[in-house]
């Protein structure tokens, strides 16, 4: 497969992705079964039982007093232009929220995730050099608890231990590393618990080929071995699994950032939902799927580059 036919096919599947994922969104909010105008009005305005009079102005404001069709294709045609209206709370430009929260999210993220691989990688390595062994257990054993241990219980341990217990870090602001730094560690965490185990199959799985046991018999020694020619091969299946990380790594992003009331995008994705602001919800959630389809091609590309590319 060519470079160009990849691109073509990823492309053409961000396309379909988008455009399912927008239309789910958009019947979920409309097709509940209580009045959507009158939630909103009592959301947004009274913050009590729902006003009829509120409800109608919501309507007529909001054009959801159209037939629903009319509705969806006006929302589609304008989310195709990346128009994704007003704030039903802010007022501001949905655009305009979602970049602003989003180089907050995109900062954590790639340090977190970052982090995560630094921690996985010679985690899994370590346990595969020594399979079978008690750091083997033990560390195997740290990293399948990590991984099922829920986000956001992680979260609360380390605000507990680290905020409160020891002060090492505030919950104050959205920037500066005296807040950032333990919320990017809890990222990792989530991060390196499953891609360890990963990484340590992946190297076992190299060192009991036969063209390294061939060398090892031949007196090559195996770490120069597998850093030459066992590390390509190693890579293959993290890769492979980075898609997976992803998707995790929003979830848990999204609940980690409620957590820790870090103004990113998981934490106006919360507050969008108990006020019921529609245009925002639905904006939010389309950026978090771009993100991760990005992301996938990304893998994609790297192991297009690393086994279909010809050396030169």
């Amino acid at each position: 497969m060519t470079l160009a036919t990849l691109l073509a096919r990823k492309a053409l599947l961000i396309v379909l992705i988008t455009l399912l994922v927008a239309t789910c969104s958009f019947w979920a909010v409309h097709l509940l079964p209580e009045n959507l105008a009158l939630q909103i009005a009592a959301a947004r305005f009274s913050g009590g039982e729902p006003n009829q009079e509120l409800a109608d102005v919501v309507s007529q404001t909001y054009g959801l007093d159209r037939p629903i069709l009319i509705q969806y294709f006006d929302w589609l045609v304008r989310t195709l232009r990346f128009d994704f209206g007003t704030s039903l709370v802010t007022g501001r430009e949905v655009a305009q929220d979602i970049t602003h929260h989003g180089v907050n999210s995109l900062r954590t993220v790639f340090w977190g995730f970052l982090a995560g691989v630094g921690m996985a990688v010679p985690i899994g390595y370590v346990c595969a050099r020594f399979a079978g062994s008690p750091i083997d257990t033990a560390l195997t054993a740290f990293s399948a608890a990590v991984s099922t241990i829920p986000s956001f219980l992680v979260a609360i341990v380390m605000v507990q231990f680290f905020v409160v217990e020891l002060g090492l870090a505030t919950l104050s602001g959205t920037t500066g590393w005296a807040r950032l730094w333990v919320l990017i560690l809890t990222i990792a965490l989530s991060v390196s618990g499953a891609l360890s185990r990963v990484v340590r199959a992946a190297v076992i799985d190299v060192r009991t080929q036969p063209y390294m046991q061939h060398a090892l018999m031949r007196g090559v020694p195996e770490r120069q071995l597998f850093w030459r020619h066992g590390v390509k091969n190693a890579l293959r299946p993290m890769l492979n699994y980075l898609p997976v990380v992803f998707m995790f790594l929003i979830y848990d992003v999204i609940v980690i950032e409620a957590v820790f009331n870090y103004h990113g995008l998981g934490w106006t994705l919360i507050n969008a939902v108990k006020s019921l602001d529609i245009p925002l919800m639905q904006g939010l959630v389309l950026a978090l799927v771009l993100f991760y389809l990005c992301c996938t091609t990304l893998s994609d590309l790297l192991t297009w580059r690393l086994y279909h590319q010809r050396t030169v």
